[in-house]
This record gives structure tokens, C-alpha cells and sequence, in this order.
């Protein structure tokens, strides 16, 4: 059994929605900006714990080192948006996740392992949701970060099956909060 310090994921995959999220609420996020009372975020099912959450994450972030993962995928779905400004936040995005990947990429373990998503068992999946795990998985990501709803009900069978963690901000906050101070 390893120390729960060791269990912290370490190498995350950010969701296409915690991308926008944390293009979208990047002042806030990044430079402690106060959101405005009319912002549709409040209107959001903790979209407010969301962004708070976030916030924490990385503001220990430069010192913890963590590797933010997004894929091709990712960028296909971007595309989908037409918005230059999101296409061009997650090519930034992906030019970490090529230097974080240099030397520790997939394995024949991690593509057998993305592909038994294509198994009946995950039929409950969105094929969107399949593909990002599928990348996730195979890039040897140690959990998923969303801001979605849907996708955490379904968090143990999906790490019981898979090994990834399907983590939310806040509840990822949670496993590094007993550890923040020492990337302050």
C-alpha cells in the first residue's frame, strides 16, 4: 500500500469542458479576479465550487509540477467551436502535454488497457467521453479532470475497471489540500 502523498495524480487529462472552463474563468483562475454577481456561472450546478476549486489547484501548481494532458481529440473537438482564441489555448495546452509525454508516453499496456473502452460494459459512455478516456488511458494519465456531471457517477466502475480517476475539481481539490502547503 503506498502513502496517499504518492497516490496524488500527478498527471491529469483535462476534459474539453474544464479546458473552456479554465479559458473562459482564466482571470479568475489564475489571478484571483472577482466574478461578477450577473456571470451564467452562478447559474451553473457548482460552477462557483468549480472555479474555486480550480483556483486552488493551480495556485499550487508551478511549484507541484503537475502534467495538464489534452490530446488530439481534445483539439478535434476545439475545432468543432470555431473560436480561435479556445483553438489556440489548447494548442498552449498541448505543447505541455509533448513535453510532459517526451520519454513517458504510451505503452502496449496503456493502448490494451484504452481499448477494452470499446467493450460493452461501457456502453454507458458518450462516444465523446469514450474517445477523451480512450486518450486519456493511453497516454498514461492518472485521472480525468471534468467539470461535467454525468461522467463522476460513473467515477468507480471507470476506475475499477480502468485504474484512471475520474475527478472533479472540488474533489480533486480535496486529495490535495492536506499536502498544498508544501508547494506554497
Amino acid at each position: 500500500m503506498s502513502h496517499p502523498f504518492e497516490s496524488l495524480p500527478r498527471r491529469i487529462f483535462l476534459d474539453s469542458c474544464t479546458a473552456q472552463t479554465l479559458r473562459n474563468y482564466g482571470g479568475q483562475i489564475f489571478e484571483n479576479e472577482p466574478i461578477s454577481a450577473s456571470d451564467r456561472i452562478h447559474k451553473v450546478t457548482d460552477g462557483i465550487e468549480h472555479i474555486e476549486a480550480l483556483r486552488n489547484i493551480f495556485s499550487i501548481n508551478e511549484r507541484a509540477q503537475f502534467e495538464w494532458i489534452v490530446s488530439h481529440h481534445s483539439l478535434q473537438e476545439a475545432r468543432g467551436k470555431s473560436d480561435p482564441g479556445h483553438m489556440q489555448w489548447l494548442w498552449d495546452i498541448a505543447d505541455h502535454t509533448e513535453a510532459c509525454l517526451e520519454g513517458d508516453g504510451p505503452t502496449p499496456e496503456s493502448r490494451a488497457l484504452a481499448a477494452q473502452l470499446g467493450e460493452p460494459r461501457f456502453g454507458y459512455l458518450s462516444r465523446k467521453d469514450k474517445l477523451l478516456l480512450q486518450d486519456a488511458i493511453y497516454l498514461r494519465c492518472e485521472a480525468f479532470l471534468t467539470v461535467e456531471i454525468r461522467l463522476p457517477r460513473n467515477a468507480m466502475h471507470i476506475e475499477s475497471a480502468l485504474g484512471i480517476r475520474i475527478l472533479t475539481p472540488p474533489s480533486y481539490w480535496n486529495l490535495l489540500r492536506p499536502w498544498a502547503a508544501l508547494w506554497r
